[in-house]
């Protein structure tokens, strides 16, 4: 049953922005940071050498993680785990808790046989929800068929570079053409953003580069933004492959839309930017998770402002904004029911 737990507990904290760091001393420590404060859990089975030490070696390291990671605060969650409590187990729990310390004690039990937490003295009782992870995991316990047990997702990517590099190419081609002498910038607009004539004069290559053009620096900040919000969380979360393909094609076939319904001049990422939100909610619903802090119902506001406010005003791309998010939702569920789940499966 023990094994059950920590699974459960383990996939709890994935699904809700906590990492697993690795340490000299133990694999099994997790965090996540808010602001300036860090937070640690750390859960052992009473019945492993030691816990007192462990503990004790644990808040030593944390030390060194305010400083690593340049916080004000640590708050340390040493959860003891048993199915039998002793005397000096229960002594143990009965910690006072110091908030004017730069790390923070909160010490909680864990009674598997009665399942309940344990909390002594002025600990608190609920706490980042880490209390209602705990509960959820015992009550799954009810359930002991390993192969009911499946992790609900995955970090596929553990860094963003994908994202930060299109930033930066974005950043890039909006200041050589607006600050160098080489281009004239109403022409290279002209040449290059999606035309009216587009399909008809076979100039596809429009599809692609109208993307990486910007009106000002309004607009390119705006769409930098977006693109930093979603994208990442697309990048992390689904991996470089889906980033790459949600990005270009649903870019693509925003500028298809932008020709067939607009028939004007357009230029900018945000009808990519648009298929990257999309896919973000439709994958944020499907796994009934928080991307980094963003649940579904706040990108659905997002989503939902983003379009109301394209028709505020006659200068934006209506259709190319509408394409885009439905072809993100397109993608993403072809990515997420072929791709993503065959990668699920084997983990």
């Amino acid at each position: 049953m023990n094994s059950y737990f920590l699974s459960n507990f383990y996939n709890y904290l994935l699904n809700n922005d906590f990492f697993k760091i690795e340490t000299n001393f133990s694999n099994n420590i997790y965090f996540k940071n808010i602001g300036s404060n860090g937070y640690i859990v750390a859960p052992i089975f009473k019945t492993e050498e030691n816990y007192k030490n462990y503990f004790n070696i644990l808040e030593q390291n944390c030390r060194l993680f305010l400083k690593k990671y340049n916080l004000s605060k640590m708050f340390i969650f040493k959860i003891l785990i048993s199915n039998n409590f002793l005397e000096e187990d229960i002594n143990f729990l009965n910690c006072e808790l110091n908030l004017d310390e730069n790390t923070v004690n909160i010490v909680w039990g864990v009674d598997l046989l009665n399942k309940k937490i344990i909390t002594k003295s002025n600990q608190p009782t609920k706490f980042l929800d880490i209390e209602k992870y705990i509960n959820m995991s015992m009550n799954d316990n009810l359930n002991n068929n390993i192969e009911s047990f499946k992790p609900k997702s995955y970090i596929l990517s553990k860094n963003t570079y994908i994202t930060y590099s299109l930033i930066f190419i974005l950043i890039l081609v909006h200041m050589i053409i607006n600050m160098s002498n080489v281009f004239d910038k109403s022409s290279f607009i002209y040449n290059y953003g999606i035309s009216p004539n587009l399909l008809k004069d076979k100039q596809f290559y429009r599809l692609i580069t109208f993307l990486f053009l910007h009106s000002g620096i309004t607009h390119l900040l705006s769409n930098i933004l977006s693109l930093y919000i979603f994208g990442t969380r697309i990048e992390k979360y689904l991996g470089k492959l889906a980033f790459c393909l949600i990005f270009l094609i649903g870019g693509f076939f925003s500028g298809i839309f932008s020709v067939i319904f607009t028939k004007s001049y357009s230029i900018g990422a945000s009808g990519a930017i648009f298929a990257l939100e999309s896919a973000t909610l439709y994958f944020s619903i499907k796994e009934k998770i928080k991307l980094d802090g963003l649940d579904y119902y706040t990108i659905a506001i997002f989503s939902i402002i983003g379009i109301l406010a394209s028709f505020t005003d006659s200068s934006i791309d209506n259709a190319g904004h509408i394409g885009g998010f439905i072809m993100g939702i397109i993608i993403c569920y072809i990515y997420y029911k072929t791709i993503y789940k065959k990668y699920k499966n084997s983990l």
